[in-house]
């Protein structure tokens, strides 16, 4: 499953790509993340991710190491140019992410049968 996040820390709604994701990794599938706009926010190092839920569900943060301990999280890109508008350099993203330009969005997406925009 492909998913573009641009929603942030701060949006009501910024979990509900993670129960996507959730649902991916129980269907067997990985996941890969690009984010853009405030969603670069996800993926810096200080984002606490398990403070943000869906009602219910597991933690954002909760998501994330399921995903990454079944080796199903492919990738998690923050576009460089959204970056670099929010003073976020690549140092400052989590260990596992990554900093592109935005042809990762169509060289991701090309690599799932599901995309779904957030």
């Amino acid at each position: 499953m492909f998913l573009l996040l641009t929603d942030g820390p701060a949006d009501d709604d910024v979990a509900l790509p993670f129960v996507a994701a959730e649902g991916a990794l129980a269907d067997g599938e990985d996941v890969s993340i690009v984010a853009m706009a405030d969603a670069v926010y996800l993926l810096a190092a200080d984002a606490d991710l398990h403070a943000i839920d869906a009602s219910g569900l597991p933690t954002v943060g909760r998501t994330v190491e399921r995903l990454r301990d079944a080796n199903a999280l492919a990738d998690a890109v923050a576009l460089r140019d959204c970056c670099a508008a929010r003073d976020i350099d690549e140092a400052d993203l989590v260990p596992w992410a990554t900093m592109d330009d935005e042809s990762a969005v169509a060289r991701l997406a090309a690599d799932h049968d599901t995309t779904l925009s957030f």
